[in-house]
């Protein structure tokens, strides 16, 4: 699996690279401001997270970890069949409720992930997607926050409208704001171990931060048109 992941890294690197300079910028008005957070984020990485990183994979066992990521994943499934019906997408909001309900009743409260062999694979849906596809804001600039990393302003709003009405929050999980916090953290810090490998990958690249930059992009692209794209206008390209 991560043989995949390193292959497709190094595809998009050389797939992008061929753009001209004056196409890259009109994607990203605010590059100096992200390369500035991009290096910030390289440097807690080294410092902070890697560390921290190395020692959970040390000390925490392969199963232990994988249930743990499947727990969080099971979480977010009220959430992702909620997108799924404000975009209309009945069958995947449908697909999400069985999934929820497999994995929840039948895998220890999503710590075993039975709904993907039986069909019912995870698709991410977020409010930012939603967006999209109710043709709101069809066109977003990415920005690099610090620590938590990448964006598109679409996204990063809708982040905050999930966060607010995330039905998981309001009718299965009864906490305060303060252990909507400590879920939050850890679920990130989860999603940061499953890609913690692929960052010194990035920093290998000839430019890390246009690397980090249009990887991001491609993968919010897949996301919205799950996982069918269309395919890049050859205009798009200078083959000079």
């Amino acid at each position: 699996m991560k043989s995949i992941k390193y292959m497709l890294i190094a595809f998009l690197c050389l797939l992008f690279s061929s753009r001209t300079s004056a196409q890259m910028n009109a994607e990203d008005p605010y590059e100096s401001f992200n390369r500035s957070m991009f290096e910030l984020n390289i440097e807690f990485h080294d410092l902070v997270g890697k560390p921290i990183g190395k020692s959970y994979k040390k000390y925490v066992p392969q199963p232990a970890r994988t249930g743990i990521h499947n727990f969080f994943i099971n979480l977010k499934m009220p959430l992702n069949m909620t997108n799924n019906l404000l975009q209309g997408e009945v069958e995947q909001a449908l697909g999400d409720f069985m999934r929820f309900t497999i994995n929840t009743v039948f895998g220890l409260g999503g710590l075993l992930d039975i709904a993907t062999p039986a069909g019912l694979p995870y698709q991410k849906e977020d409010f930012g997607q939603t967006m999209y596809k109710w043709g709101l804001w069809k066109e977003s600039s990415f920005v690099v926050l610090p620590v938590v990393g990448g964006y598109t302003f679409r996204e990063l709003v809708g982040s905050g409208v999930d966060g607010g009405y995330n039905p998981t929050y309001n009718y299965i999980i009864q906490t305060d704001m303060q252990g909507r916090t400590k879920i939050l953290v850890a679920d990130q810090f989860d999603n940061y171990v499953q890609v913690m490998d692929l960052i010194e990958t990035v920093k290998d690249s000839y430019d890390p931060y246009i690397f980090y930059r249009e990887s991001y992009l491609q993968y919010r692209n897949n996301l919205i048109y799950d996982g069918n794209p269309p395919k890049p206008d050859l205009d798009d390209f200078d083959f000079n």
